[in-house]
């Protein structure tokens, strides 16, 4: 049974700009509605916007098709964001206490605060997670200090920090495509909550998203992530090799990267195999090798970040690869060959949390749109509203066969209004039970890992209170 709330995600890759709308489920699943997508390769690059015209233009046009899908209106969306420039740093917070004195919520919420106070030159903090404390200077290290009595005591923090002007421009590009964000959240992130066990964060592993323009190594250890880099390369730069060297065009390219893969690593195969290409022979062994090559660059800036995160030796639940470029021939063998030390990788397609395709045209199945949908499953405020009549008049008859007719009665003759308004009555109630018991777990909820609200909302909320000031005082500075 459905729900009446419809979540709509977008996300700007460097391939292709994507939305996709789920209603939610009575189980807590999710129905995907409507999905769709445009190329975004001339207006962002490595996840970052750099012509912001065409990249609103696109969002606008994103909007609109879920919108004529949907039969209704969008007013809001929420966001993933992973772009180059994207990482993790660690900061420190001391506390010293004049005498002898048992550590409190306060005094954490404290340190908390500290550290959230703390401004990176030429970025945003969009999220900030406790890690662990050392109290009295000690070796040894605490996750939950409260009612320890200490003279010291040192927060240890993880902040993932994006560049302010990468920020900037994909609230500018929201902004002037008249979408409102209801939230943003940090693909990587809501990916590892798809896809990863509890088993997986504690042993410690790393999860990659093998993309277009960018691949992401998040690292995990002990529950928490440690770790998290952004790489500027992707499987892209592997098409553009076979275009670039065997003369052809990139479709073509695109299509041998998906058909052969790293057919070298295939034993069984005939090296003297060939294929014709524009009436020219081409060996596979030549493919392959072209393949092999870009893509072991990628892998070794893979396994340089894993070293530099200081996990790399107690990452006893190995790597598990995502994203569109997962779908390499082989590729968990290349990791193999490259980082022997560690398990076999495995490679995750689809997010764990329910996810049912209206249609399965829109389903790729490929992990291009893992980050899309984990994104979309983070979400709990309606996005949508009922399109007015004159709206619904005004359609193309191209997009009418897609709205869906409201109805006035149910399967069992009561007024679906009632229905729906008893439905809403209910949605209190359960609002107003859960705040009640938040206010009763109040004091347990205290001595879990603190973790911080919605940084991106806060920031983006003070974006736009900039609103179109904000390009003109650059400019002033400037000029200036």
């Amino acid at each position: 049974m459905e729900t009446d709330k419809t979540i709509v995600a977008i996300e700007l890759g460097s391939s292709k700009i994507s939305g996709v709308a789920g209603r939610i489920m009575t189980d807590g699943s999710l129905k995907v509605m409507a999905f769709a997508s445009v190329p975004s390769s001339s207006c962002i690059r490595h996840g970052a916007v750099y012509n912001l015209d065409k990249t609103a233009n696109a969002i606008a046009e994103v909007v609109e098709r879920l919108n004529s899908i949907l039969a209704t209106k969008i007013e809001k969306v929420y966001v993933g964001y992973n772009a180059k420039g994207l990482r993790s740093v660690i900061s420190k917070v001391e506390h010293k206490f004049d005498d002898e004195t048992v550590v409190s919520q306060e005094v954490i919420d404290d340190m908390f605060q500290q550290c959230s106070e703390i401004e990176y030159d030429g970025y945003v903090n969009l999220f900030q997670e406790s890690q662990e404390y050392v109290v009295d200077n000690k070796r040894g290290t605490e996750t939950d200090p409260i009612g320890v009595a200490c003279r010291s005591l040192e927060g240890s923090y993880l902040n993932i920090l994006l560049k302010k002007q990468v920020a900037d421009y994909i609230a500018q590009c929201f902004m002037t495509a008249q979408v409102e964000i209801v939230d943003g959240y940090v693909a990587p992130m809501v990916q590892a909550d798809a896809v990863l066990s509890d088993d997986d964060r504690q042993q410690g592993c790393v999860l990659v998203d093998y993309g277009a323009d960018t691949t992401t190594v998040s690292v995990y250890k002990n529950g928490l992530l440690r770790f998290l880099r952004v790489i500027p390369l992707g499987s892209a730069l592997i098409t553009r090799d076979l275009s670039a060297i065997l003369k052809i065009e990139p479709d073509q390219a695109e299509q041998l990267k998906c058909t052969y893969g790293l057919c070298n690593l295939i034993g069984s195969r005939d090296d003297a195999e060939t294929i014709l290409l524009n009436d020219k022979k081409v060996s596979l062994n030549e493919i392959g090798e072209i393949i092999e090559a870009r893509n072991e660059e990628i892998i070794r800036n893979v396994c340089s970040q894993i070293k530099a995160s200081g996990y790399s030796d107690v990452l006893y639940a190995g790597i598990v690869l995502t994203g569109g470029g997962s779908q390499l021939r082989q590729l968990d063998q290349a990791f193999k060959d490259l980082m022997p030390s560690m398990r076999q990788p495995r490679i995750v397609t689809e997010p764990s949390c329910g996810v049912n395709w209206v249609e399965t045209r829109w389903k790729r199945g490929d992990g291009s749109q893992l980050a899309l949908l984990s994104v979309m499953a983070k979400g709990d405020e309606n996005c949508c509203v009922m399109r007015k009549m004159d709206e619904i008049d005004n359609l193309a008859p191209e997009d009418e066969m897609n709205v869906v007719q409201g109805i006035l009665f149910t399967e069992d003759g009561e007024s679906a209004q009632e229905e729906r308004d008893r439905k809403e009555e209910l949605e209190r109630q359960e609002a107003a039970a859960r705040k009640e018991e938040e206010i009763k777990n109040e004091d347990a909820e205290g001595k879990e890992k603190k973790k911080g609200p919605s940084v991106f909302k806060r920031w983006y909320d003070n974006f736009m209170n900039m609103g179109e000031n904000f390009f003109d005082d650059k400019e002033d500075k400037e000029q200036n």
